[in-house]
């Protein structure tokens, strides 16, 4: 070994991770990999449509039937001012109603009485526990059969009212509500004449609307 010149080993550089670790104490500048730089994906344009007036769609038969209702101060786009007919339609519809069920029921007391042989005033005093249910029954029937089967009642149609749901559920519970709105009469015109659309009892209590069906002017 004698005349051997001696050298240190040359040690590999440390990786950057483990520089902290030879020299935890070294205050030298961290050398970092440059950032890439970004890159942003260029489309290209494909050029701005100028904006076209369309003309507004016709309205739906729900909602034209709905502007109906609407306060005599708003007008159409044709300019044709909205009559405000609602509300006596609806009182002709619940008068109309009303005679009817009344005469209906006044002839179903005269046939129990001359059935029973008794005079009309012994005849209800006695069974009036059934005839009240058999009045209910017959004015209910006369209403609900054809709310049910078509959204109107007999005078609904030659008046251009209909009721606006298509479920028979909710025309059901609404011919319930309408003929106790029929029978209160009073009542139901102070409710036509203080709500702001004329909602007549029955619409308060169900949330329900008669609507008037659109004319061919208003098309």
């Amino acid at each position: 070994m004698c005349g051997l010149a001696l050298g240190g080993r040359a040690l590999p550089r440390p990786l950057l991770f483990q520089a902290s670790v030879f020299s935890p104490n070294s205050s030298g500048p961290v050398v970092t990999a440059p950032a890439a730089p970004l890159q942003g994906i260029v489309s290209p344009a494909l050029g701005r449509v100028s904006p076209i007036a369309m003309a507004e769609p016709p309205l739906a038969p729900a909602s034209r039937m709905h502007a109906l209702r609407l306060p005599p101060s708003e007008t159409l786009e044709n300019g044709a001012e909205v009559t405000d007919s609602s509300f006596w339609s609806l009182v002709k519809l619940e008068l109309s109603e009303a005679a009817t069920l009344g005469l209906l029921n006044g002839l179903l007391a005269l046939v129990v009485s001359w059935q029973i042989g008794a005079s009309m005033s012994r005849s209800y005093g006695e069974f009036w526990p059934y005839l009240v249910g058999l009045h209910l029954a017959l004015s209910w029937a006369m209403l609900l059969i054809p709310m049910v089967l078509t959204g109107q009642s007999l005078f609904m149609a030659p008046m251009g009212l209909l009721l606006a749901s298509e479920q028979p559920e909710r025309r059901l519970a609404f011919s319930l509500f309408h003929l106790l709105s029929v029978f209160a009469f009073p009542l139901s015109f102070l409710c036509m004449v203080l709500t702001p659309n004329h909602r007549t009892l029955a619409e308060l209590l169900t949330g329900q609307e008669i609507l008037l069906k659109p004319l061919s002017r208003f098309s």
